[in-house]
């Protein structure tokens, strides 16, 4: 057995101790790993084990422990924690074992840091690390080195890997074609005859997915909209879908005996079955892959989701459902599926929730007054807050004290303006926009690029990239160019709501609508403020509030005339 042992080892400090006829007793943890959970890569992994097993049997080498890390990646670009190989490199530090065996190098790691931190824990506690049918004495030079070389290869096969990888997305990406997960609103079909997974509109879902468009172009309350799916019973998107967060939700749990009886209590018979069957799969599984089994095997759920803003927003502006195909965040073109929604509600939605203006509007249900937020303090620009005055009569307040005005009176005159003007003639005109879909999705995305742009130099400054003189220049050259987008962003995506307001039925269409209509209506219209007036208890006046109307088109930096300074992109880049 020494000589057979001896043929497999390398490193003279092994083999002159072997030589010596102190052989050292050898207590191996044997590792297995594959980076994918089909059925041909569980194979491997029970193969890596069988092989393992045999090679300790043959050399009188003691297996201390047995450990899988199957589904996960050991590259650098991995997601998620290895916990089996750190309970493996836990029992090599405490002295439990002092071997550990592989099928190879790179079933240990793809990382160098990853093989660096290994090779420090065996090189102190003088250990081995056993592969390809040899075994290694880490205290070894010679041995390091082979192993490091080892590593680098392994290193170097995840890069081309990786690289391979994104180059056929990136094919698959310019071809249209469909990646990642099934958006909503479309169903999986397999043809017949080859097998082959194709996408396609679900009769089912579409409708709902368009509704919830026509609805939030119509009124961009997503908490009302909410609460009308819940009501009606309407299924929620991946309501009945498992995540990983879903399962470490359950483990967590778990380990509150009050928390999950209370939870069990409230689950069915299914899902109190499948609570348990999930914690199970999890003592030997990672969360994502038990999720991924309990959805292929199609458990129930004792977490169901429902409905709320981020769900409905996320849907609504998904570029999936208007036949879009997206690469790195980046909307590159048409997809060759078929779209739920038409180009101009894809503009009008965008407009309605994707403006950079709206990114703090959160009405809600919980609005009562109508221009709190929206009427805005003249001397600071901030927006007001309601507040009761002169016995409890509600008014509107700057936040920092420096304007208060009557409630009733000041709604009344910005209402009665705000009809007025849109009773008028040329109001068509002036808050059109029909046909302007192109134009308005070419502005919003100008809002964003610079806003983007602007971002990107902060967190540059703020890292020591750049300088506080650089950033000042830098601001003043994108500030105005953000806020003109953004004004033009507003002035085309006027709210539909609006156009049912022009003409001489403005007034009572008016009256016809809901709270959160009408603040749109402002937004949309206007943008009021209350500027100082004479005394603490002046008569009302309204020539203290100053209106200033949107509409007009403007000239857009970075579309009618780019951004292309090229000596300032020099100092940053």
């Amino acid at each position: 057995m020494t000589k057979a042992l001896t043929r497999r080892l390398s490193g003279r400090r092994l083999s002159e101790v072997i030589d010596s006829g102190e052989y050292p007793q050898l207590r191996a943890v044997i590792y297995a790993r594959a980076s994918n959970a089909v059925k041909g890569r569980k194979v491997s992994v029970a193969s890596q084990i069988a092989t393992g097993r045999k090679f300790c049997s043959q050399h009188g080498i003691a297996v201390v422990a047995v450990l899988v890390d199957n589904n996960l990646s050991g590259s650098r670009y991995a997601t998620e924690e290895r916990q089996d190989y750190n309970e493996a490199l836990r029992l090599l530090s405490t002295g439990q074992a002092n071997t550990l065996w592989t099928w190879e190098n790179s079933r240990a790691q793809r990382n160098l840091s990853v093989f660096a931190k290994l090779r420090d824990i065996l090189e102190k506690v003088g250990g081995y690390w056993a592969y390809d049918d040899r075994i290694y004495d880490m205290n070894d030079p010679d041995d390091r080195i082979d192993t490091a070389e080892d590593a680098v290869d392994a290193e170097r096969e995840s890069e081309k890997i990786r690289k391979r990888t994104r180059r056929g997305v990136e094919a698959r990406a310019m071809e249209g074609l469909w990646a990642g997960p099934l958006g909503y609103g479309y169903r999986i079909v397999y043809d017949q005859r080859t097998g082959e997974a194709h996408r396609e509109v679900d009769p089912e879902t579409a409708p709902i997915a368009e509704a919830i468009v026509d609805r939030l172009i119509e009124e961009p309350n997503a908490s009302v909209l909410v609460r009308e799916l819940i009501e009606a019973g309407v299924p929620c998107a991946r309501g009945h879908a498992w995540r990983a967060d879903h399962v470490k939700k359950l483990q967590h749990l778990s380990k509150d005996p009050h928390g999950w009886a209370k939870l069990i209590d409230s689950l069915s018979t299914a899902q109190q079955e499948a609570a348990y069957e999930a914690l199970v799969r999890a003592r030997k599984d990672t969360p994502s892959q038990v999720a991924q089994q309990m959805n292929r095997e199609q458990w129930d759920h004792p977490l169901p989701g429902e409905w709320n803003v981020s769900k409905v927003r996320n849907i609504a502006l998904s570029p999936v459902i208007a036949g879009l195909r997206v690469f790195r965040k980046q909307i590159i073109g048409k997809g060759v599926w078929q779209p739920i929604i038409s180009d101009r509600k894809r503009a009008l939605i965008v407009a309605r929730l994707g403006d950079p203006s709206r990114s703090t509007v959160r009405d809600g249900t919980r609005v009562k007054y109508l221009q709190t937020g929206i009427l805005l303090c003249g001397i600071c620009e901030t927006p007001t807050r309601s507040t009761p005055l002169h016995r409890a009569r509600p008014g509107y307040r700057c936040p920092h004290g420096h304007l208060m005005r009557d409630m009733e009176r000041t709604d009344a005159y910005v209402v009665e303006a705000v009809l007025t003007r849109l009773e008028s003639e040329d109001a068509r005109e002036l808050f059109r926009y029909e046909d302007q879909a192109d134009e308005l999705t070419k502005a919003v995305a100008t809002a964003r690029e610079l806003r983007a742009r602007l971002d990107g130099f902060t967190d540059s400054a703020a890292s020591g990239g750049i300088g506080p003189e650089r950033l000042s220049r830098i601001e003043a050259k994108l500030v105005p160019q953000i806020e003109a987008a953004e004004e033009r962003v507003r002035q085309i995506g006027v709210s539909p709501v609006v156009a049912d307001l022009l003409g001489a039925d403005a007034r009572s269409v008016w009256a016809g609508l809901s709270l959160s209509q009408q603040r749109e209506v402002l937004r949309a219209v206007v943008t009021p403020r209350l500027l100082p007036t004479k005394g603490g208890r002046a008569p009302f006046n309204p020539d203290d509030i100053m209106l200033t109307w949107l509409g007009a088109p403007a000239s857009i930096p970075g579309v009618d005339k780019p951004f292309d300074d090229e000596d300032l992109l020099a100092e940053v880049s």
